[in-house]
Order: structure tokens, then C-alpha cells, then sequence
């Protein structure tokens, strides 16, 4: 049995500011035993100078023509682990620019439930069905039609920029959400394609489906959304508490990775503050 674990995500175009707040959380919660990889495409020798300082290891991103960053960083990531998938026990894999970690996402694979129950993936609700998500629900309309929409409009959306588990299964999770992301009507459908996939076997059959592993901000704490969202809310919205976003309705125990901080003014300001970002945007002499 692998000894390791992995946190791997994928960018382009980002400098050491908008990385930040990823890096240093993944390894200051990640643990000494976890590999932290970024796939990368544009960026400044500056910016992979810092990154390999950081001990982040660095692979870069395959170059498929007409394919959008957000479809090929999983083919890349694929990549990567197609040769390295059987150095790890457990990987987790996340957006970078809107992502930080407050304790280990490695926890929950471990817990009794995912072991006895033979789960091998996780994934984090957004709390809402298609139906009452308007980007969401567009969105999968746009990927596939009315047929397979009119199936999968009253399902729970889960995020595909935070999900993890058994590494052969991340492996070939994002493998399916490439392949099955291309060719499609619009170029941004990894969302659709990850719901869909998740919702049939043999996925099914292996994934815990969770609100309280990763906390999607966007839908459960954007002041602009918020108020018309919370009618159709699943679950009960998180608590701030000690420099924390909380799991409710206790509030005793952080979400291990919050995404989509950027989108609440208070925590984007906490974050910047935590981890030294700045406001003024970078300029950039790209490697690729």
C-alpha cells in the first residue's frame, strides 16, 4: 500500500498572488506525507521559481488545440496521475484560484463509514437542485438537451473543482470528465458532465455524497445570491466563527476546504490578509 497522499490541482495565467492562498494551505494541512502537484500552463518563471521554493511539484499541462483550460486541466491531471497513480493512497483534487484548505481533506477517507462501506470517491453538494441553481440549470440544458436534462433537473449539484478519494478513482474519474466533456455544445460543461457521471452507476456505488467536506460558497454565502437562493437551500448555511467557516448548526468543526471565497467580500479581505495577497494584479513574462 501506497505510504502517500496527493493534492493536485491546475492552472494558467495565475502569478504568485492568486496561487497563495492554495499552496500554503494545501501544505500547511496536506501533511508531511502529501505531495502537492500543480499542472500549469502560462506562467512567469517568477511564479514557478515560487512554486518550486514552496515544494509543489510542477507538470506541465498537456496542449490540446480547441480544448478550454477548465476540460483540459483534467486530461493533464489524468496525466499525471496515469504514471504516478499507485505512489498514493488518497488524492483530492481542487480548483486552485478560489480554494484554501482550514484542516486536512484526507480526514473523511479514513472514517469508519468510507471504509466499511467501500466507498472510493467524495463529493460536495452546492446545496441546491439543478432546477433552482440558474446558471447550473442552463448549463446542463446546454450540455446535453432536453432529454437528459428532463432526468437530472431535480438532482443535487455537486461541484466538480472539489472532490477526492481512492487515487486509481481519481484517475479515472477525471478521465471520464475529459472524454466526456469534449465535442459537446458549449465549451464549459465540466460541471454537467461530473453530475451526470456521479449519478450512474457504477459511481453510485462508491461515492459518499457530503455537505460538510467542502463548503461551495457560491451558492450557501454570496451576499448577491444568498436571499433568493435560501428558500431552496438543502442544508443549513455555514457558520463564521474564530477566523472559521463552520459545519452547522453546531459550529464545532470547520469544512476542510472552502471554495469560492472570493465571492464574499469578508472572507476574500481574510484571506488576503492570512496569506499576504495583494490587491494590484501581477504582470507576467509567461513560459509555457
Amino acid at each position: 500500500m501506497a505510504s502517500k497522499n496527493l493534492i493536485i490541482g491546475g492552472f494558467t495565467n495565475y502569478g504568485i498572488n492568486q496561487l497563495k492562498p492554495w499552496v500554503l494551505s494545501a501544505k500547511e494541512h496536506g501533511g508531511e506525507n502529501t505531495d502537492v502537484v500543480l499542472v500549469y500552463g502560462n506562467a512567469s518563471d517568477e511564479t514557478l521559481d515560487w512554486l518550486q521554493e514552496q515544494g509543489v511539484v510542477l507538470y506541465p499541462m498537456l496542449a490540446v488545440q480547441n480544448v478550454p483550460i477548465h476540460v483540459l486541466r483534467f486530461l493533464s491531471i489524468y496525466e499525471y496521475l496515469r504514471h504516478h497513480f499507485f505512489d498514493y493512497n488518497y488524492v483530492v483534487t481542487t480548483d486552485v484560484k478560489d480554494v484554501y484548505f482550514q484542516t486536512s481533506p484526507f480526514d473523511v477517507f479514513e472514517k469508519s463509514f468510507y471504509k466499511d462501506n467501500n466507498l472510493k470517491l467524495v463529493v460536495a453538494s452546492e446545496g441546491l437542485k439543478y432546477k433552482d441553481e440558474a446558471w447550473g440549470n442552463e448549463n446542463l440544458y446546454q450540455a446535453y438537451g432536453p432529454y437528459v436534462y428532463e432526468q437530472f433537473k431535480e438532482n443535487e449539484i455537486f461541484n466538480v473543482g472539489t472532490f477526492g478519494g481512492d487515487a486509481e478513482y481519481v484517475k479515472d474519474m477525471v478521465f471520464h470528465i475529459f472524454t466526456n466533456a469534449i465535442n459537446r455544445p458549449i465549451p464549459i460543461c465540466d460541471q454537467a458532465v461530473f453530475n451526470v457521471l456521479i449519478r450512474t452507476k457504477p459511481f453510485t456505488d462508491v461515492i459518499f455524497y457530503t455537505h460538510d467536506w467542502a463548503c461551495e460558497l457560491g451558492t450557501v454565502m454570496d451576499p448577491a445570491k444568498i436571499e433568493g437562493f435560501r428558500p431552496n437551500l438543502l442544508f443549513s448555511e455555514p457558520i463564521w466563527k474564530d477566523q472559521q467557516v463552520m459545519i452547522p448548526p453546531l459550529a464545532i468543526t470547520p469544512f476542510p476546504i472552502v471554495h469560492q471565497y472570493d465571492r464574499v467580500p469578508f472572507l476574500k479581505k481574510f484571506v488576503q490578509e492570512k496569506y499576504g495577497q495583494q490587491d494590484e494584479s501581477e504582470m507576467f513574462i509567461y513560459r509555457t
